[in-house]
């Protein structure tokens, strides 16, 4: 994980019991339900007192700005930092390709390297990698369990593998 002491907190939802991981930077990772932490790490409660309620919002089916949420991006290298910040502000409901995030990112020829990047995101859900699809209109890959990516783009307003996001 990080050299840096991280805490962990749950949120239930109505989807199952996300774990957030979190230090004196902000966010570490965003875990899906069912999903174990690699190491032991202390619990303790979450010092931004909104998310709980704003992952709730989210999986009702409301649209939820996580600007306001600090991300702990260590570890990550230049482009997928850039990248992960781009991707952030795809608004709720759009989508776009990997080629298009690569564009965003400043890499318009690093599509595959885009991909590389996004199943490397600790944070999803705040940072919506599930809203990068492939410029066929598939959906790609995707780091979460099987079957959420899908259901993730039809809570914002269905996937009708139409490319709806430009810069």
């Amino acid at each position: 994980m990080s050299d840096i002491k991280l805490f962990c907190d749950t949120i239930d939802t109505s989807k199952g019991e996300f774990i957030i991981t979190f230090n004196e930077t902000g966010i570490y990772e965003v875990l899906f339900p069912g999903r174990l932490l690699a190491e032991k790490v202390e619990t303790a409660k979450l010092p931004w007192p909104d998310l709980a309620e704003d992952f709730k919002r989210y999986f009702s089916g409301e649209a939820v700005d996580w600007s306001e949420y600090p991300l702990d991006y260590s570890g990550y290298g230049r482009f997928t930092t850039t990248l992960l910040n781009k991707v952030s502000k795809i608004p709720w409901g759009q989508t776009c390709s990997y080629r298009e995030a690569a564009e965003l990112a400043g890499s318009p020829l690093a599509w595959r390297a885009a991909g590389q990047a996004l199943a490397a995101n600790r944070h999803p859900i705040i940072v919506p990698c599930h809203r990068v699809i492939g410029s066929n209109r598939k959906l790609g890959g995707f780091s979460g369990p099987a079957g959420w990516k899908e259901m993730l783009l039809e809570l914002e307003g269905g996937f009708n593998g139409a490319l709806s996001f430009r810069r």
